[in-house]
């Protein structure tokens, strides 16, 4: 039984995510579709995991702007929809969204975008609070797990009173929290609508676009009404010693409010908080009357200045004379933490002279006073990826190319990890997609061979785009694909190259050498690196010398992800148990080359062995043992 399934009154241990999908059941939403993307994952999986269940549509579509296309439109036919994505995967999806504003909703329309402050799973930290005020959407943000939930239901009621879509801003430290959630009542689930044609406001052409503009600016005038009375915005007031710099408060939101709150009543420190769960457009009212009350404040936010600068420009209009600190004195990187947040309280109220740090990026070396040993990521015990990459550098050699000559612009997803040692093949990354796009800028500007990789769920997500381009463009390149049929990095999705949709219903599989073909890539190849793994390597030695001849050529190395495998059959690869015989000479190919993580050297008998429960018996290893030193048992 799924953990948001339950009665009115239950409490459960919740996820974050988790109760932003019990929000999402409670409303009532018909229409749920999403691309799956850390720290936004677990909402689509738990939602699809009851879909058929609670009478749900639940899709991972094939990228964010499809997604938030499909969702958006659901609302228009008069179906509460949702959709949600981490935080650069709003921007794959901005060009849907910023019209979207303009043409407002029909029934509740409400989005998650999860941002995550000091990157822990992404390429960069941007903070999406920027592309509210950009794109005039209504901005709320939960601080826990009970506000995630309540503020998704929250979201649509604002949504259908002001006929605009909702954004709901969480961070990692709010989708990854665990909490006690209360369940409320859930509302009947409709999940088919019509569309009633409206030319002038759907089809933004120009003119219509000039006079949906004007109603959006309407809508957003309502929406800071909403805001004023929202029950999303309060005030707290301590009791205690009061600081030397007279009356002191703190406006903050989502999880930064708690970490406030927390340590101001650790401190004991007298002070006025204003939350701000429902933070554009701003309460100006309230913020003003907030204000007026105090002789300095101090603005708690990850991670950009957003709220300081408009606070301070409220401010200003209002000749409000106060004292406003921000990221004068908290970081302007990384996420906060309530040490650095009780820091920054000191220094603002004069208890320290000393300003609190970001966070260190170097990994800690100590818990407890305990030495923790580092482990950098590597692919998982059988991992198809290792066997295609090490395919690939075998090939390189035996051609006589230095693979340290080639440029290898890599992509977004598990095969990522051929970045580290020993494969090293991985120079240039910039988002989704872009392993494709950025060979065409390498090929056109240097004399070095290009050899760009991308997963199959990336491919179908961004990279076709990039592959037609290299077509039309005649941009000569080798595209490693590596497809192991599922969208393994976020929690095993599926995808078009897996069979199966996220609510379990067998589909078509998309053939993406098929794809390649259709599109005319001038030689396109596939091949198993785990079963066959010589003929992979002599596939790419084929593809090496189309490329020579300066086409675009597409190799697709396909084999199921090794826990996917396993959860299907039991094994990975070929079965069986792998053993090192005596026959080994140590060359190290095996545990130093190939890198298994599953073999293990001996110093003391000086030879490697096979840790059987880590083994997924994948047999590739048995495959490239010069001396035939492997056996399967």
């Amino acid at each position: 039984m799924s953990v948001i399934l339950g009665n009115p009154g239950e409490r459960r241990f919740l996820l974050g995510n988790e109760a932003f999908a019990r929000g999402v059941l409670e409303a009532g939403v018909g229409f749920v579709a999403a691309y799956p993307g850390t720290p936004s994952t677990e909402i689509i999986d738990t939602l699809a995991e009851i879909a058929q269940k609670v009478g749900m549509y639940v899709e991972f579509s094939t990228n964010e702007i499809v997604a938030y296309e499909a969702a958006f439109t659901a609302c228009l036919t008069g179906v509460r929809s949702f959709f949600a994505a981490k935080h650069v995967g709003i921007n794959v999806a901005a060009d849907a969204v910023a019209t979207s504003a303009y043409i407002g909703t029909k029934k509740g329309f409400v989005f998650v975008s999860a941002d995550d402050p000091y990157a822990h799973s992404s390429q960069n930290e941007q903070d999406n609070r920027h592309l509210a005020r950009m794109y005039g959407l209504i901005l709320l943000e939960p601080g826990n797990p009970q506000e995630a939930k309540d503020i998704v239901i929250e979201g649509y009621e604002i949504s259908e009173r002001v006929n605009q879509p909702v954004m709901i801003r969480s961070t990692t430290r709010v989708s990854h929290a665990r909490g006690i959630v209360t369940f409320g009542p859930a509302r009947e689930i409709v999940t088919s609508g019509s569309f009633e044609k409206d030319i002038s406001r759907f089809v933004v052409v120009p003119a219509n676009a000039r006079k949906n503009h004007a109603e959006m600016l309407k809508r957003l005038e309502r929406a800071s009404e909403e805001a004023e009375r929202s029950r999303l915005n309060e005030v707290f007031e301590t009791s205690g010693d009061d600081p030397p710099i007279g009356r002191f408060g703190i406006i903050a939101s989502g999880v930064s409010y708690y970490y406030a709150l927390e340590e101001i009543l650790k401190l004991g420190i007298s002070a006025k908080l204003l939350k701000l769960g429902f933070s554009y457009p701003l309460p100006k009212r309230k913020i003003i009357s907030f204000l007026e009350q105090l002789d300095s404040v101090l603005i708690v936010e990850e991670v950009d200045p957003v709220l300081e600068r408009d606070i301070k420009a409220l401010a200003q209009e209002n000749e409000v004379s106060i004292k406003i600190h921000g990221k004068d004195i908290l970081p302007k990187l990384y996420e906060l933490r309530p040490e650095i947040v009780e820091a920054g309280i000191k220094f603002a109220t004069g208890l320290s002279k000393d300003k609190p740090e970001p966070l260190s990026i170097a990994a800690p070396q100590t818990m407890l006073g305990i030495r923790i040993p580092s482990r950098p990521p590597v692919f998982c015990p059988g991992c198809p990826h290792r066997a295609s990459y090490y395919a690939v550098k075998a090939a390189l050699l035996e051609l006589k190319v230095n693979p340290n000559h080639v440029i290898y612009p890599t992509d977004i997803g598990c095969m990522t990890l051929g970045i580290m040692p020993p494969y090293k093949m991985g120079d240039l990354l910039l988002c989704m997609g872009s392993s494709v796009g950025t060979s065409c800028g390498l090929i056109q500007t240097t004399t070095h061979p290009v050899i760009a990789f991308i997963g199959d769920s990336t491919f179908y997500h961004a990279g076709i785009p990039g592959l037609i381009n290299a077509v039309f463009n005649k941009h000569p390149l080798i595209l490693a694909i590596l497809d192991n049929q599922i969208t393994a990095m976020t929690g095993f999705q599926p995808d078009p190259s897996t069979g199966f949709t996220a609510m379990g219903q067998e589909t078509r599989i998309v053939r993406i050498a098929e794809v390649a073909k259709a599109v005319g890539a001038d030689f396109v190849i596939e091949v198993d690196p785990v079963l066959h793994w010589k003929e992979a390597k002599e596939a790419f030695k084929k593809a090496w010398e189309e490329y020579k001849k300066g086409k675009v050529v597409v190799v697709v190395f396909r084999h199921w992800c090794a826990l996917t495998e396993r959860r299907l059959k039991g094994f990975a690869g070929m079965g069986g148990k792998y053993v090192i015989t005596d026959k080994c000479v140590d060359c190290g190919i095996c545990y130093k080359v190939f890198n298994c993580p599953a073999i293990f050297y001996d110093k003391e008998n000086k030879k490697p062995y096979i840790r059987q429960d880590l083994c997924l018996s994948c047999g590739v290893c048995m495959q490239i043992c010069p001396v035939n030193a492997i056996e399967r048992h």
